[in-house]
């Protein structure tokens, strides 16, 4: 047999023994989604699907901004419509009191619905138009809530003001948070309402503030450069985010911002304009796309909306 030299030996031991460390708590899109789990189908015939928001039962709100209307999936029931007279409905979160609120862009203001009567009250934009076209927007456990105001002309209208972020408070005081992107669009707190993340649908950048009290921020970063274009997003509750990006999916971060994968056209996902976590025990990842709205079974709890942390 041919003999071996000592440093080649030291090198095939090596190689025997030793691979790479994988850092403490890092995170694999398989630890989160079980490989080869497709989305289903749970509705369609949609204009354009958005802003999915779960209730403290599992139950997805999503609207349909382009046929003014909202509807409801029940997990083994499908989807029923909730209404039809929701003006270019788009993001939308439950608040703490278990009202459903919405940003309606092309009436230019943001609306609580009860959800057993199904009657609204408006929040803000009352009277004469003072928004762009309210987009998206996260409710922090005060009351208030923090929103997006771009300008996609989804009804022909022009921009009348910056395209800015903006806090409402609970009295209805509306004040700037933040001027930075190009076009706002997704946003949202962390479960503790310490953090805020914002997307820069134009720009491709993730933005993260620190919430140093209800509608006041501080340390702005341009936290991640996805190179895509994200719209809305959701976390799960280990504090991964998930951000919607049109064409290139559902793509997810560590809380560190470290890239963990993306749920994208390899899970029957080729389209994701927004997403959150419902079902029953909350670990279906729901996600709007376009004409559809898709479940994906995931191995994840999301993060429970605020009905159910009070």
């Amino acid at each position: 047999m041919a003999s071996i030299c000592p440093k080649l030996f030291g090198i095939l031991w090596l190689a025997t023994v030793w691979t790479p460390a994988v850092p403490a708590g890092a995170v694999e899109l398989d630890d989160l989604v079980a490989p080869g789990t497709q989305a289903e189908v749970l509705g369609t015939g949609y204009g354009f699907c958005e802003g999915p928001a779960a209730d403290a039962e599992g139950n997805v709100y999503f609207s349909d901004g382009k046929n003014d209307s909202i509807h409801l999936y029940r997990p083994g029931r499908g989807v029923s419509l909730f209404v039809d007279d929701s003006t270019d409905a788009n993001g939308m979160m439950f608040n703490a009191r278990g009202e459903l609120v919405a940003c309606e862009g092309a009436a230019f203001r943001v609306v609580a619905f009860d959800v057993e009567t199904k009657k609204k009250r408006i929040l803000i934009g009352a009277g004469p138009r003072q928004f762009n076209e309210p987009n998206d927007l996260t409710i922090d456990p005060a009351g208030g809530f923090y929103f997006t105001d771009p300008n996609y002309k989804h009804r022909g209208q022009d921009p009348i003001k910056p395209l800015l972020v903006y806090y409402a408070s609970p009295d209805g005081g509306v004040t700037v948070v933040s001027d930075v992107c190009e076009v706002p669009n997704g946003i949202l707190l962390s479960a503790d309402a310490k953090k805020l993340y914002l997307a820069d649908c134009r720009a491709g950048v993730i933005y993260k503030y620190d919430v140093t009290s209800p509608g006041k921020l501080s340390g702005e970063t341009a936290w991640i450069d996805l190179g895509v274009h994200p719209d809305g997003m959701t976390q799960d509750a280990a504090g991964n985010l998930y951000f919607a990006c049109g064409r290139a999916g559902v793509r997810i971060y560590t809380p560190d911002g470290e890239p963990v994968g993306a749920v994208d056209g390899r899970y029957g996902v080729d389209y994701a304009s927004n997403c959150c976590f419902g079902g029953d025990d909350f670990s279906t990842l729901t996600i709007t796309s376009r004409d559809k709205f898709l479940g994906l079974g995931a191995k994840v709890r999301g993060l429970e909306p605020l009905p159910r942390r009070k």
